[in-house]
């Protein structure tokens, strides 16, 4: 990731996860026993529904915990299948083949006759029923109406509520089948979990590598983690578990792995399991209207594919591991009836194939053979005859392609590739006539053509020209939620980087409650991909960056470190910017601890770009940590010396260039430094990047250099924002030497997250105010740490009993949203909570709706019922 790449991460997936450890079956376990205990010995309980992330697995642990009981009732196992929802009561065959069907005249006798099979001695059979989705409705009708008579205990295990046919979902909503949500294994704990098993640091990029590839599922990634350490893809260096990013699918260990996760599987399954993994996710229509149903059953049943959420039923390999050990192997050899077969299954094979290898080279870091293979493919692959077939797919080839030239850092060729694709597109659409899938492809070009056009002006220096697309981005034409949504991230990213801050902030506002109304209303049914959703929180993150609103892009980068979005890049990137911005936030022992394993990741994949950044952060913790002969060896050269990394002008170069000035200054330069921070300033101000040609002189003014107060006051006044209002008083203060003022404009910067620049040594503005407004300051200085400390937990400090122990809900939350959710369940009032907190009854209102959004949940009591259960089932009453 150099810097270029840092600019373009993308290709997000969702990976369903699945757990097999030891700790976590035990955790699975009393949930088993909270579940059995509650329904098994309530009668008014029809059942319950257990979704989530760990279908097979959840059933397992079901069926093992009911063996152990003292006197486990009778156990029927049912599972919907594809070849089940062809024939009436499909599911039920094998219990009606027990009963006299033919004497059953009417539904009422043969309910009876079920339940006389069923319930014997006045003790209900335990059902445990298994993809739901695929149960015929006449089969669920009758496990419904059995469940409500009492003469079975139903328990079904599902992804998504949603799954749950007709007459069972009434059941659900009407209270009779109890709701148990079981989540999947964060990006937290996935990381603890790694460090444990390895015994040492690893970097954050390895462990989201590892439960990205291995979908989750901990059994696996032990497997994967053994089989990377014999083939020498993961190693020790300067004491961090780091991964190099070269053929991870290869070596004679990643081999035997793809045997074992592959035995069993009949030459049928082989075939279609090597279609998947060569052609990508395949709707499931195609594959019934091919024959294949009995085949995909079989995948489907050894957890080797899965269904892919979305508003249209779509399968896929079920982990990218295994699609990536499949494809090699089919890659290897030839396959004369997989071809037939990718034709059966996709419009267009040839493009269907080429993006799914265009991702597989992704998920492996193979940005030269990405960008090999992509310009093979244009060659002839966006011909105008060629478009009308699937354009979708070839638009994905082109968003791929452009992305691969950005992590190379030559994202300024991409544009030659959209003009080529919309040359093509163009024609094709004004001879086949309007189409809407055309239209929209031919928007996505030019959503790509503005993003590649306002990000390699940056990287070529030459000046901005935000304004000339300013026009498309802000258009009300896009036939999309997401193509709009992904233009007014853009727009807020350009506008931060110019002068309009505050227009800037309310566009990531507004792009923020839409992402959230989207997420509440409908995850699992929407068209609306989270490779796109990803794509627009990095740019929203972009923009707060830009902005200089320090604190909300800290708990944006947060979240994505936590892993809302299952993207080993994204999780990293997150990582790193929560490092960074720790360090702006003058808590450097916080940011070395969480910094040092993501340098050591990146001296490992050769990252120079983003190793500067990340060294230079480092150097200045280390030098104010009295380790000076360490921070000299890391701070970065000045721009334009031999041996300086040739950066583009950006929030990260202007980090890199500013904590290596300060970094000099703390070992004794500060005439050095401020005369680098002065060429930057002049940088800045060449590349139209106002916020930061403004907070660069804040620097130099802080370092000493008086001469720039006119220049931070010009420069702070082009700014919108509360940030730039602060840099302008600060500027007039300064030059005033009012110590009152000085402590208010300082006070103000504190608020918005700039802690750097009240930080005492080396800092002529606090050197000149008043020991009493100095004291002042250093309280409110004290008062935003201890607020904000809570929300950096590291890492290295997170420990399995710990997360285990709390509720599952609360990991849903920040820790101030589970702050409110406590207080509001023990039936504090909103003013009460207000009040405690020392915030407004809106802020606390605001909080709330947040909480409701992500827990899913309506209203005070929902949440308090959520809570119990979620206490009860994990044994903590």
């Amino acid at each position: 990731m150099e810097y270029s790449r840092i600019l373009s991460l993308a290709g997000t997936r969702n990976a369903q996860a699945q757990r097999g450890d030891s700790k976590t079956t035990s955790k699975l376990s009393r949930i088993s026993q909270g579940i059995l205990g509650r329904v098994l010995n309530d009668p008014h309980c029809a059942g319950t529904v257990i979704s989530g992330p760990v279908g097979s697995g959840r059933r397992a642990q079901l069926e093992t915990d009911l063996g152990q009981m003292a006197e486990p009732p009778k156990l029927i196992r049912l599972n919907g299948s594809n070849f089940g929802t062809k024939v009436p009561f499909g599911v039920l065959s094998f219990l009606l083949a027990q009963v006299d069907v033919a004497g059953a005249s009417s539904r009422h006798e043969l309910i009876h006759q079920l339940g006389r099979v069923l319930c014997t001695d006045q003790r209900p059979s335990m059902v445990v029923l298994g993809r739901p989705e695929l149960i015929d409705e006449q089969s669920s009708s009758l496990l419904a109406q059995l469940a409500t008579m009492g003469k079975i205990k139903l328990f079904v295990i599902c992804e998504h509520v949603q799954d749950l046919p007709g007459d069972l979902f009434a059941l659900y909503r009407s209270g009779r089948l109890a709701h148990q949500r079981v989540e999947r294994m964060g990006s937290m704990e996935t990381h603890a979990f790694v460090q444990q098993e390895l015994e040492g640091r690893v970097s954050a990029y390895a462990s989201a590598t590892l439960c990205y590839l291995a979908g989750g599922n901990r059994s696996l990634m032990l497997k994967l983690m053994h089989s990377w350490r014999e083939d020498g893809h993961l190693l020790q260096h300067n004491g961090t578990w780091a991964l190099r990013i070269n053929a991870l699918d290869s070596g004679p260990a990643m081999q035997a792995l793809h045997v074992s996760l592959t035995h069993g599987l009949d030459d049928g399954e082989r075939e279609l399991l090597g279609a998947l993994a060569l052609g990508g996710p395949v709707e499931l229509n195609r594959i019934r209207r091919s024959g294949l149903t009995c085949e995909l059953d079989g995948l489907l049943n050894r957890g080797q594919a899965k269904y892919l959420p979305g508003a249209a039923y779509k399968v896929g390999i079920s982990n990218p591991l295994l699609s990536l050990l499949v494809r090699a192997e089919s890659s290897n050899q030839a396959h004369p009836h997989g071809v037939e077969l990718l034709a059966k299954l996709h419009k267009d094979p040839l493009a269907a194939r080429i993006l799914a290898q265009l991702k597989s080279l992704n998920d492996l870091g193979d940005y030269e053979s990405q960008l090999r293979v992509a310009e093979d493919f244009q060659q002839q692959g966006y011909h105008v005859e060629r478009w009308p077939t699937d354009p979708r797919t070839r638009v994905g080839i082109v968003e791929m392609h452009v992305r691969a030239l950005a992590m190379l850092g030559q994202l300024s060729h991409g544009l030659e590739a959209i003009d080529l694709a919309k040359a093509g597109l163009a024609q094709a659409i004004r001879e086949s006539g309007p189409r809407e899938s055309l239209d929209i492809a031919f928007q996505e070009l030019e959503l790509l053509s503005t993003f590649a056009t306002l990000f390699s002006t940056e990287m070529t220096k030459e000046t901005s020209i935000a304004g000339s697309s300013e026009s498309l981005l802000s258009s009300s034409g896009w036939m999309s939620e997401s193509l709009h949504l992904r233009s007014l991230s853009l727009q807020a990213a350009s506008w931060a980087a110019q002068s309009r801050q505050a227009d800037a902030m309310k566009l990531v506002r507004y792009v923020d409650g839409e992402l959230r109304n989207i997420r509440f209303n409908g995850p699992t049914v929407s068209n609306f991909h989270s490779e796109d959703a990803a794509d627009i929180e990095f740019q929203l993150l972009q923009a707060e960056l830009l902005s200089g609103v320090w604190n909300a892009a800290s708990a944006r980068a947060q979240r994505l470190a936590e892993g809302q979005y299952i993207s080993p890049l994204l999780i990293s990137y997150g990582d790193i910017m929560r490092g960074i911005l720790l360090g702006l936030g003058n808590d450097y022992d916080a940011a070395l601890r969480l910094l040092e394993p993501n340098l050591h990741q990146m001296q490992v994949a050769g990252d120079r770009g983003t190793e500067a950044l990340i060294g230079s952060v480092i150097a200045y913790a280390l030098a104010c940590s009295g380790r000076r002969v360490e921070a000299s060896a890391l701070v970065c050269p000045e721009y334009g010396t031999p041996g300086a990394m040739k950066m583009p002008l950006s929030f990260y170069s202007w980090a890199a260039e500013v904590f290596s000035c300060l970094a000099l200054a703390e070992l004794g330069s500060p005439q050095a430094a401020r005369l680098r921070l002065a060429t930057f300033a002049q940088r800045a101000r060449g590349g139209q990047h106002t916020l930061l040609e403004a907070l660069t002189l804040g620097f130099a003014a802080r370092l000493g250099d008086q001469l720039v107060l006119p220049q931070l006051r010009s420069a702070a006044r082009r700014c919108e924002g509360l940030v730039g209002q602060n840099l302008e008083a600060l500027a007039d203060a300064a030059s005033a030497k009012d110590s009152p003022r000085l402590a208010a404009a300082l006070d103000g910067m504190v608020e918005a997250g700039h802690l750097l620049m009240s930080v005492p040594s080396n800092n002529e503005f606090v050197a000149s105010m008043e020991a009493r407004d100095q004291r002042k300051l250093s309280r409110t200085v004290n008062g935003r740490k201890r607020a904000s400390a809570p929300q950096i937990q590291q890492h290295d400090e997170l420990q399995f009993e710990a997360i285990e122990q709390q509720p599952g809900w609360m990991r849903e939350l920040t820790k101030r949203e589970a702050q409110i959710a406590k207080m509001a369940i023990t039936g504090k009032t909103n003013s009460e909570i207000a009040k405690f907190n020392g915030v407004s009854i809106r802020t606390v209102e605001g909080h709330l709706y947040q909480v409701y959004s992500k827990l899913q949940v309506r209203n005070r009591q929902e949440l308090t019922a959520l809570d119990r259960t979620s206490r009860r089932t994990a044994g903590l009453r």
